[in-house]
């Protein structure tokens, strides 16, 4: 019997294997992305909704958009993100309150630069390599792949990352590398620049990276001589330029508006040195582990051992490569090396629960398209970048996972509040203890009001109950004895006698359960205490 080598269909069964490949890891990605979009709102999210929401019924919704632009949030940060809220205006005029909705656009934009990101590596190859194409794919996918998406494709607050992204790539890709600008590709680019930075800060990097690929690859394309670099750093002055233009009116711009240029969260302090750098980033490990879970070692060595065969595959067919391509694929390691760090130089990383992921987003959007670059010398290397997006998919399941579920557990949580409304009478008051988070995904932080009034309930609970969470057992014991209780009913004066108690959320029974009588609130130590020994019993989910 002949085997599949010998016979005619073999030649373009082995065409199409790729693309069969990574339509089926492109599947496997969507499905694990719309699993579960229809989840709650979580932490941040609920904030975001419920300033949308109050505005929209003052009929001030456009005034307070459009003020964006030229206002501080007003919320004591100095973050300046005029477009990303813009988009929530519209997720609220397409979809109310529904957050599936909501996800459904950040899905889009997502998606959307996985597509652009495909677009610049095939840009950038055209005529170049003789596998641009498989190249670009493995660009994109690997954008898709992210493997801690659940921080930036689930949680909505995610969605400036995204946007930076988009525009950053949109940016990338009218840019000429092998030859010059045409105005118009200028004005596209200030644009892209512009919509990247009112996304959000961590686009400032943009014209530095931009200048680095224009200058790595003018000086590799330049004939050799002691002058090659000068005229390099003259063909990037001429291309840049306008975007360094923008960049600094951008920056005059945030000055004026809150005092500094670059400070984001005034109660953190820029990095002193290289050690407070190193120590800010350092925690990334904490990502990968609560992400990925308990094999994220297994799946990092994985992921480690994929990316060392590409790299001596790239090094074993060096000859096919241009120079450069070369200088362009350096340049993009130094690109997403930089983007990593970056958030190091105002803040940490990730937090001890595994919070940051988002913060590494852009610096993934750099490696996908080294990653893609990579890979598109030799027609064999498609295995490669095959097998690198499938542990990089693998590690995305177990981010989502957990993001999808604390969505789930949520919905439920929200519609148990009304239920819990119905026993406390309106001269009492009773508070609901819920975690920061689940595993690595984010719950009740900063969302405590906005889960028991509209729109996300029927009706307004918040006379009768609030949400806490555990680090906020000292001021709500202030709240109930020093009066912020009465303001919150609208009355008077409220008799701390009249706190009913805290409740906690059991997920097996599907209701709020009692944790605590009142009377222990009056100390905040003895409160904490009776809440974490009679934790156990009441059967709720994990606050602590």
């Amino acid at each position: 019997m002949q085997g599949l080598a010998e016979t005619p269909e073999a030649p373009g069964y082995r065409r199409a294997l790729p693309w069969l490949g990574f339509a089926g890891l492109a599947f496997i990605g969507l499905a694990l992305q719309l699993k579960g979009i229809d989840g709650a709102f979580l932490s941040d999210d609920f904030s975001h909704l419920d300033v949308i929401y109050r505005f929209a019924n003052q009929g001030e919704l456009w005034s307070w958009t459009v003020s964006r632009f030229y206002e501080p949030l007003g919320n004591g940060s100095f973050a300046y993100r005029p477009i990303t809220f813009a988009s929530y205006v519209l997720d609220w005029l397409a979809h109310a309150d529904s957050a599936g909705g909501w996800r459904l656009t950040s899905l889009c934009i997502y998606s959307i630069n996985a597509l652009v990101a495909g677009a610049v590596v095939s840009r950038w190859l055209k005529g170049r390599s003789p596998h641009a194409a498989l190249g670009s794919v493995v660009g994109g996918i690997a954008l898709f792949a992210y493997p801690f998406a659940g921080e930036v494709s689930f949680w909505l607050a995610g969605r400036f990352d995204l946007l930076a992204c988009l525009f950053s790539l949109l940016f990338l890709l009218a840019l000429p590398l092998y030859r010059r600008s045409s105005p118009r590709q200028h004005l596209l680019r200030i644009t892209f620049l512009l919509a990247a930075l009112l996304s959000k800060e961590s686009a400032l990097p943009l014209p530095f990276v931009a200048t680095l690929l224009v200058l790595a690859c003018a000086a590799a394309g330049a004939e050799s001589g002691g002058r090659r670099f000068v005229r390099a750093l003259t063909t990037a002055t001429a291309e840049m330029w306008p975007a360094w233009i923008t960049w600094c009116a951008y920056l005059s711009w945030r000055f004026t508006l809150f005092g500094t240029a670059f400070n984001v969260y005034p109660n953190l302090s820029p990095s002193q040195n290289v050690a407070e750098v190193w120590q800010r980033f350092s925690g990334v490990w904490i990502i990968a582990r609560d992400n990925v879970g308990a094999h994220y070692g297994a799946w990092a060595l994985l992921a480690a051992f994929a990316l060392m065969a590409i790299l001596f595959s790239c090094i074993r067919f060096r000859r096919n490569i241009a120079g450069q391509s070369v200088a362009l694929m350096g340049a993009l390691l130094v690109c997403a090396a930089l983007y990593a760090i970056a958030p190091a130089l105002t803040l940490p990383v990730a937090s001890p629960d595994g919070e940051g992921a988002r913060h590494l987003y852009l610096a993934w959007a750099y490696a996908s398209l080294l990653l893609g670059m990579l890979v598109a010398w030799q027609r064999s290397q498609w295995k490669l970048g095959f097998a690198f997006v499938l542990v990089m998919i693998a590690g995305q399941a177990q981010s989502l996972s957990q993001w999808q579920a604390a969505g789930r557990q949520m919905k439920d949580v929200v519609a148990g509040v009304e239920s819990l409304a119905a026993t406390i009478r309106d001269d009492q008051y009773a508070l609901l203890l819920l975690p920061d988070h689940i595993g690595v995904a984010l719950f009740a932080r900063t969302a405590q009001d906005s889960i028991v009034i509209p729109p996300t309930q029927r009706r307004n609970y918040l006379s009768r109950m609030a949400v806490m969470i555990s680090a906020d057992f000292a001021e709500w014991s202030r709240y109930i004895s020093q009066g912020k209780v009465a303001e919150l009913k609208a009355i008077p004066a409220f008799d701390p006698t009249k706190f009913v108690g805290l409740y906690c959320w059991n997920a097996t029974k599907s209701t709020f359960v009692p944790l605590t009588p009142g009377d222990v609130a009056r100390d905040p130590a003895v409160w904490m205490a009776t809440a974490q020994s009679n934790f156990a019993q009441a059967g709720c989910i994990v606050p602590f």
